[in-house]
Parts: structure tokens; C-alpha cells; sequence
């Protein structure tokens, strides 16, 4: 009889210190849950994780705890914790989606997409979904299908967006799609949410001069120069607006001149003063400008046109052609680079070449075909 007592003793106290742990575990999940909701995330984390070590069974305090974690920035050991907590909960949305979420801050973002996806899946209008998948799409500039997230995002979500960054990252998605009227709506309301930061203005500047606004345009672009006087971007941005809005490449000048001197060698400054310079018919002045481009941008196909018109102006006839030439391997749809070279093989009376060069324009259904091709006829 003492052995069947003794045995049921032991089985009784194994059963109550299960209890125990277990209603201490309780205890400290609904301490995380308190200290969750009054923001203190960390307190909260070790609540969660404190519960866990007593039940590591407790998956509504594992999630908790991997929640806190994304929160804190320590998304390996979120992804830890959602992982084991997927194998009991992978029917529940919220956890593929925080899963998600660790994945893509870790930068594994197949994994990411895959759970956001999955998330979507169970339930269709989980709206934060739509909203990571756009930010990974913009993150790889795939702005067409940013925008498309983002539209979803949208149509998803039943609280007002009060996100400036994500607005910001629309406007910009439509700047790079050069949808300039839907870039500005959604720059002003980025605009509306946060009043100095700096990109806001300067995509609102550059959608603004797309959309021939000028005054509105430089307004923007100058607000940038008074929030950051250092960065030169605002300074390209008024330059361009005189350059090609408004014809003014003296005044373009002028504002090239403000970014060189932050930036002696800023490659868009160095271009735009090229481009100035041949314009005003300074030809030999462009070149230096036109090589500093090049030399910070190797692939920057403008400036080799430029370049090898400058060239073809000063009568370095090879040096024209080679820099058209690579133009053209940079990007085979150039026109101007064809326009010059016929020029110049009109100039040498080199027929073969000069056709040549206005087939290919035709090909590209090119407007200066009209006016090469009685040339060419007439050699």
C-alpha cells in the first residue's frame, strides 16, 4: 500500500508543478500582452520569452515573443520563433505575414514574397501584405508592379494611410513610370504628412518641371535647398528647368555652377554645362565638362553624344566617331548619335555610310530622317 500511495504522490506532484508552470507561464504572457499594448516592447519580449522557457508548447506566447522580436530589429531570432510557430498556427494569416516581414528585413526576400503571398492567400484583404510586396517591388525598382501592390494596398485597407514614406515611395514609383500628374498627388500627400523631408521636395520638383509647372518646380527645388543646402540634386533640378523648359542656358549655367561647387566633378553638372556649352555654340569649353561626365559615369550615353558632337564642331572628326559610335553600343535605340554621324559622313560625302546611318533612323521611326535623307540623295 506505501508503494501505491508513494506512486500517486509522485504522479499528483508532477501533475500540480505542471499546473504551476503553466499558470506561471499564463501569468507572463498576459504581463507581455499589458506591456505590448503600452508600447514597451522590449519588457514585453522577455514576458514572452520567460513564458516559452516555462512552456515551450505556448504558441500564442511564441508569436508574441517573434512579434516583439521584428519590433526590436532582431528578425533571425523572430524568424526562429515564427518558424516553430508556423508548424501549429500555418493556418493563420498574421503569422505568415510577420514571417514575411522578418524575411524581407533579413533580406532573403524570395522567402518574403512567399509568405506575404501565402498570407494572401488566407485571407485575401490582408492589406500590410500588399503594402511589403510593393515596398520589395520598389526596393528592386519594379515600379509597375510597385504600383500595383500599392493600388491594393489601398483598395485593402480600412483605416486611413497616414504613412508618409509610403506615399513618398508611390509619388516616386510614378515619377520613374513618368506618370508625373499621379507622382504629384501622391508627393503632396507625403507632403502633407511630414513638411521637411528633403526627397518629398525633390521628387515634387522633378514631377512638377515633367509637367512644364516651372515656377512650381524651382519653388519645390529651392524648399529642398533650405532644408539641406549641401545637397546638389536641388541645384541640377533648377538648372534643368532653365535648360530645357525655358531655353535659359546662361541662368542653367548658373545653377550647374552652384552644384560644381559643392561637387567640383557631380557628373549630371558636368553634362548639363556640356550641353550649354555646345548649345551656345562654345564647343571646345563643352569638352572638358563632357569627359568629367564620362569619367564618373562610364556608361552615360548622353555625354558621349554630346561629346562626340562637341568633336564633330571642333573638326576632331575621330574622335566624333568613336564617341558616337559608343553611344550607339550603350544604347542601340540613340537617335542623336545617328543624326551626327550622318552628319558628318554627309560632310565627307561618304553616301554609303550617310544611308546607312538614316536606314537605321528609319528603322527607329525617326523624325530627322526627313532631313538627312534629300541630304544624303544629294551627294
Amino acid at each position: 500500500m506505501k508503494t501505491k500511495f508513494a506512486g500517486l504522490s509522485i504522479i499528483s506532484f508532477l501533475f500540480f508543478a505542471s499546473l504551476g508552470a503553466t499558470q506561471d507561464a499564463q501569468t507572463l504572457y498576459n504581463d507581455g500582452v499589458k506591456l505590448k499594448n503600452e508600447k514597451n516592447i522590449k519588457e514585453a519580449a522577455e514576458k514572452f520569452k520567460q513564458a516559452v522557457s516555462l512552456k515551450p508548447s505556448y504558441t500564442e506566447a511564441r508569436y508574441e515573443w517573434g512579434w516583439c522580436q521584428n519590433d526590436l530589429k532582431d528578425y533571425e531570432g523572430a524568424i526562429a520563433n515564427l518558424r516553430n510557430v508556423r508548424l501549429t498556427w500555418g493556418h493563420i494569416p498574421k503569422v505568415h505575414f510577420e514571417l514575411g516581414y522578418a524575411f524581407e528585413k533579413s533580406n532573403k526576400t524570395d522567402s518574403a514574397i512567399n509568405c506575404y503571398n501565402r498570407c494572401l492567400q488566407l485571407k485575401p484583404d490582408y492589406s500590410l501584405a500588399f503594402k511589403q510586396l510593393g515596398y520589395i517591388a520598389y526596393t528592386k525598382e519594379d515600379y509597375a508592379n510597385a504600383i500595383i501592390q500599392f493600388k491594393k494596398y489601398e483598395e485593402a485597407s480600412k483605416t486611413e494611410i497616414t504613412d508618409y514614406l509610403y506615399w513618398y515611395r508611390k509619388g516616386f514609383s510614378y515619377n520613374a513610370q513618368k506618370d508625373f500628374f499621379s507622382a504629384k498627388a501622391a508627393l503632396l500627400k507625403a507632403l502633407s504628412l511630414k513638411k521637411d523631408y528633403v526627397n518629398i521636395f525633390l521628387e515634387l520638383g522633378f514631377a512638377s518641371s515633367r509637367l512644364k509647372e516651372d515656377e512650381e518646380a524651382i519653388r519645390y527645388y529651392n524648399q529642398a535647398i533650405a532644408i539641406d543646402p549641401k545637397n546638389h540634386v536641388p541645384y541640377n533640378g533648377i538648372a534643368e528647368v532653365y535648360r530645357d523648359n525655358k531655353k535659359d542656358r546662361e541662368l542653367a549655367k548658373t545653377w550647374y555652377q552652384k552644384t560644381l561647387a559643392i561637387n567640383p566633378t557631380e557628373r549630371k553638372a558636368c553634362f548639363g554645362m556640356g550641353f550649354c556649352l555646345n548649345s551656345q555654340g562654345k564647343y571646345t569649353d563643352a569638352i572638358p565638362y563632357l569627359k568629367t561626365a564620362i569619367e564618373k559615369e562610364p556608361t552615360y550615353t548622353a555625354a558621349f553624344v554630346e561629346l562626340g558632337y562637341s568633336y564633330f564642331k571642333v573638326n576632331r572628326i575621330t574622335e566624333a566617331i568613336d564617341n558616337l559610335n559608343k553611344a550607339i553600343s550603350l544604347n542601340a535605340s540613340n537617335e542623336n548619335s545617328r543624326y551626327y554621324l550622318a552628319l558628318i559622313y554627309i560632310n565627307q560625302k561618304n553616301k554609303v555610310k550617310a544611308q546607312q546611318m538614316v536606314d537605321e533612323l528609319k528603322a527607329l521611326n525617326s523624325k530627322h530622317v526627313s532631313t538627312l535623307q534629300p541630304k544624303v540623295d544629294a551627294l
